[in-house]
């Protein structure tokens, strides 16, 4: 069996397999020829899109294609950390965030069955180091609706760092340097008899890319003055511009920017190092950070791995080793390896791979709140501590403040009790059972090889159960709500049209339609056979996903084939 590893990016993603004992990065796309100079043959751009008729692409299409530029979505994997549930197209219109993460899991799927032949649905996903449980959530559940069955979430840093290894096995210490599209992550780990041990993590949750870009932007509309009636489709063109403009400085020391008016703009690459050098700069705290930690300087890391788009541009790299004392291996290819290490771990996790070995550990501490009765002050708990072996379970025992008390707050905390960052990521109000004796209550916390925790409550007086649930994000709080979007995704893909039902362009149907809708399926389609049942089903589905425009006729139809069973309303 042929298992996957998937880099999910924020603005690529690659996929790579293993199979009989050797690494295949996989071809998801076709690049453009505009592109393809620049080794982008091996990645899938993060992106989907609709043209005016409903037609779904994804990729390098959708992401150049000039008649896709007014419903386009991309950078999903930013707003995953986010508290925000919608992505924003260039036109406005908008899709859940687990909706549009999972369409691109599917086209992922999708293709790489269609295109390479491999039919197993086995994944270990990749996240950033220093993602919390809410971006973790949301990644596996998204990538389980969109038909994978995931064997792990694993860290970028370290499925780059198992890439590495399977051709420099001799190094100990690694650190990886992982600037991508939107993220920054800088990680130290240890290889212990080919186990992958993170000593020290740090990193800039919104800075990679797409920043450089948007500084690029502003350099040169500045210097040429933006037009306030450029299109839509045109600042998408002129945004493109930019990035490939960018791209084409790494090995180039100018280039032309097309502007919407017709007009070029020159940019060297000393202007450009100029112009993002505080981003630049900004890379050296989570660097600094990680090697203050471990107390070491300098020239104490065997092997400095530099991965993701933004660690291509010459300046970076410098700076990076500059402040490492280290040289990066040039053989590293930063756009795939950690695909190449997901797929590693994923062959380690099914046994088809008995040559290595890896586990899964916390990235943060995980615990709750409460009183400090020595000192009356309410601080941080740690029940599960940071690179704690997963899967993890742990108990704790806690206390209401008061005897009189009826019910307490229990919440889940998860963040670094070195510096203080926290994040709550679910709260419960639990009520207390009525007890003659001391009421104290166990708190256990039990944490799965994909991040996924489950909470309980016992109460030490009864043995009765007084919480018991998950922490779950988003829609995966209905289970119902998953299983609708996991079919629209893939009906979607298998289609190449996207449902306005997926979108909220057409989200509620009018009181006449839902009512017609109601009578079907309430009164009309239960007592049917199967094929009038079957027929009559599609036309409530069509009415329920139609355009905006077309419920008239899609409700004159329903209508229609319901009138010969209209003696059942």
């Amino acid at each position: 069996m042929t298992v996957i590893g998937i880099d999910f990016g924020t603005t690529n993603c690659v996929a790579a397999a293993f199979n009989n004992g050797e690494v295949e990065v996989l071809e998801l796309d076709d690049v453009p020829a505009e592109w393809a100079p620049y080794g982008f043959s091996k990645v899938i751009p993060s992106v989907f899109a609709t043209d005016e008729d409903g037609r779904l692409t994804f990729g390098w299409e959708a992401k150049s294609g000039t008649e896709f530029s007014g419903n386009r979505f991309d950078a999903i994997k930013r707003l995953f950390a986010s508290q925000e549930d919608s992505a924003f197209g260039d036109n406005g219109s908008s899709v859940a965030v687990e909706e549009a993460a999972t369409l691109l899991f599917a086209e992922i799927l999708r293709r790489t069955q269609s295109r390479t032949g491999i039919t197993a649905r086995q994944a270990v996903i990749t996240v950033p180091a220093n993602s919390k449980g809410r971006a973790r959530h949301r990644t596996k559940i998204c990538a389980g609706m969109g038909g994978f069955e995931v064997l792990s979430l694993i860290n970028e840093p370290t499925a780059a760092a198992m890439a590495y290894a399977r051709t420099h096995p001799d190094a100990r210490r690694y650190l990886i340097f992982d600037w991508g599209g939107g993220t920054l992550d800088v990680t130290v780990l240890e290889a212990v008899e080919g186990v992958f041990i993170e000593q020290a993590s740090s990193g800039i949750a919104r800075s990679g890319g797409l920043d450089f870009d948007a500084r690029l932007s502003k350099a040169i509309t500045d210097t040429t003055g933006i037009k306030s009636e450029w299109s839509t489709a045109q600042k998408r063109s002129f945004r493109l511009e930019v990035e490939r403009a960018k791209i084409h400085l790494s090995s180039n020391e100018s280039a032309s920017v097309r502007m919407p008016d017709g007009s070029s703009h020159t940019v060297t690459r000393r202007r450009f190092e100029e112009i993002v050098e505080p981003l630049i700069q900004e890379s050296a705290a989570p660097i600094e950070r990680c090697l203050r930690e471990l107390n070491v300087g300098p020239g104490s890391i065997d092997a400095l791995v530099l991965v993701g788009g933004t660690s291509m541009i010459p300046a970076v790299r410098n700076f990076v080793q500059d402040l490492v004392g280290t040289n990066a291996d040039p053989d590293v290819n930063p756009l795939t390896a950690i695909a190449e290490g997901a797929a590693i771990a994923a062959a380690i996790l099914t046994g088809e791979n008995s040559e290595n070995e890896f586990f899964v550990s916390t990235e943060h501490s995980l615990g709750t709140f409460a009183v400090d009765s020595s000192r009356g002050e309410i601080g941080f708990s740690e029940i599960i501590p940071k690179s704690h072996k997963l899967p993890a379970k742990a108990t704790s025992t806690y206390f209401p403040v008061s005897e009189s008390q009826t019910a307490v707050n229990i919440d889940v905390v998860e963040g670094d009790p070195q510096t203080g960052d926290f994040v709550t990521l679910k709260e419960w109000e639990v009520s207390l059972p009525i007890s003659d004796g001391q009421r104290g209550f166990d708190l256990t916390y039990a944490y799965d090889v994909s991040g996924i925790l489950t909470v309980t409550a016992v109460d030490q007086a009864t043995g009765h159960v007084i919480l018991q649930d998950d922490v779950s994000y988003g829609m995966a709080t209905d289970k119902k709500q998953m299983a609708k979007v996991a079919q629209k995704a893939r009906n979607a893909v298998n289609s190449g049209t996207l449902s306005p039902s997926l979108t909220n362009s057409n989200s509620e149907l009018d009181p006449q339609s839902a009512e017609l809708a109601q009578k079907a399926e309430q009164l009309v389609i239960p007592y049917l056979d199967a094929n009038a049942a079957e027929h009559i089903t599609k036309l409530v589905q069509d009415l329920k996903s139609c355009h905006v425009g077309q419920e008239a006729a899609k409700r004159d139809e329903l209508k229609n084939a319901m009138q010969p069973y209209s003696f059942l309303f």
